[in-house]
């Protein structure tokens, strides 16, 4: 028999163990406890705090109606990327709300603010809504008004005042920098493109007249002139300037006054000079951004593809070490550090990222989600049409959240604390 003192001092130290593992095991190695940096996800996998939920009525969904930027004109699913300025816009709005398109042509954000949700209704459906880059203080929004018409509307959140509004295409950004709105229309082999403040002081319209002396001419015939535009384009307010444009061309907004332009004659870097948008450089190559840290260009010499690169605000093309890996083919959904780039799909270049583990959560909100989507499915008929695979997973990792559409509501959730969204929104700071 063993003695009584035996079994006091073992279940003494196996409390103490269980004390121990209490309060080291979810703790990092790094603060002193025994877990892994994936620690946090299995132990607390599929529990997710909701911060907010709305509720869909029937015909209502986070979806656009015709949405294509010129520069990119496939669908892009609105569930991928990190929100970040350069990309396609998507209903999913950081972690603030939603776009959303209703029946009978009507449309709303929702967004939320002081714990309830504030809407902004339109009467006419939504192409695209960004909010600004910076604290989210402007929507933007692109309402189809009609076939072939257009309007882009700025408006102050959140008192949802219109700061201005204008005809356009289907489209519409903000600059990297959240201090100007690019909007355009197109136009055979061309694309006229007009920039406005967030300020609200009506800008003076002009257009860009292609007189550097120091650059080749426009192509002949071309408009430098507003009154050689068609009425549309004279119409169109804002500095404006007149492009040529294939199908595979690209742009890129940095800032209010730059914009780069890349089509087939080669690239272009306009600066916006006194309100009149100008040439400041250009040259033959392609070009393969890095947002934001910088443009890239690939040109030929002497029948040998070579790498250069340039600040975003000026062309100072600087070489390209050979021992440098080669570039992804540009993805909006690249999100580049000085050490590489990711998407949030975790497509990965370069080896030395700052320490981001793979992503985890997106499938773990899957499977949490995904007896409540089985029954909105049995609920709403709808619900099939738009979520025929399971629900719709958002993630924004910069903000730390995740939008979760089941089928018959919208849930903001909060993401695990995990040492990957520390590193994302350490490598997205600024934008």
């Amino acid at each position: 028999m063993i003695p009584k003192r035996y079994l006091i001092a073992t279940l003494f130290i196996a409390a103490m163990l269980v004390i121990l593992a209490v309060v080291q095991a979810p703790r990092f190695k790094s603060n002193g406890g025994v877990a892994t940096g994936d620690a946090s996800i299995t132990m607390t996998l599929e529990t997710f705090e909701t911060l907010a939920q709305y509720e869909l009525l029937e015909g209502w969904a986070p979806r656009f109606k015709g949405a294509r930027d010129p520069d990119q004109p496939d669908p892009w699913p609105s569930v991928g990327g990190f929100n970040t300025p350069w990309e396609p816009a998507s209903p999913y709005l950081k972690d603030q709300g939603l776009a959303l398109n209703g029946p009978g042509g009507i449309s709303e954000v929702v967004l939320w603010q002081g714990l309830e949700w504030r809407h902004y209704r339109f009467d006419a459906p939504l192409c695209s809504a960004r909010l600004d880059p910076g604290k989210g203080r402007f929507l933007l929004v692109t309402l189809c008004m009609g076939p072939s018409r257009f309007e882009t509307r700025l408006l102050e959140v959140p008192e949802g005042r219109v700061i201005w509004a204008s005809d356009s295409g289907p489209w519409s950004r903000f600059s990297w920098d959240g201090q100007a709105v690019l909007l355009g229309l197109e136009a055979h082999d061309a694309l006229l493109l007009a920039t406005r403040s967030v300020d609200r002081a009506q800008n003076e319209t002009t257009l860009a007249p292609w007189d550097e002396k120091r650059l080749p001419p426009p192509p002949k015939g071309w408009a430098t002139k507003p009154e050689q535009l068609w009425p549309d384009g004279q119409d169109l307010a804002g500095q404006r300037l007149f492009v040529p444009w294939q199908p595979n061309a690209k742009m890129w907004f940095p800032a209010g006054d730059r914009l780069w332009i890349c089509e087939a004659s080669g690239w272009t870097l306009w600066a916006l000079d006194a309100g009149v948008w100008r040439r400041k450089d250009a040259g033959p190559g392609v070009l393969m951004a890095h947002p934001p840290q910088s443009m890239g260009l690939v040109l030929l010499e002497e029948g040998v593809p070579v790498r250069r690169s340039s600040p975003l605000d000026e062309a100072s093309w600087e070489p390209v070490g050979g021992d440098a890996g080669p570039w992804p083919a540009y993805d909006p959904a690249w999100a580049w550090h000085k050490e590489g780039a990711m998407d949030a799909s975790d497509a990965r270049w370069g080896n030395d990222l700052p320490g981001i583990t793979p992503e985890r959560q997106r499938d773990a909100l899957l499977r949490t989600f995904n007896p409540e989507w089985r029954v909105a499915k049995g609920l709403r008929a709808s619900v099939a049409g738009w979520l025929p695979g399971g629900p719709e997973i958002a993630l924004r990792e910069a903000q730390s959240v995740a939008w979760v559409w089941v089928g018959t509501r919208v849930l903001m959730v909060q993401l695990q604390p995990v040492e990957r969204l520390r590193r994302i929104k350490s490598m997205l700071k600024g934008l």
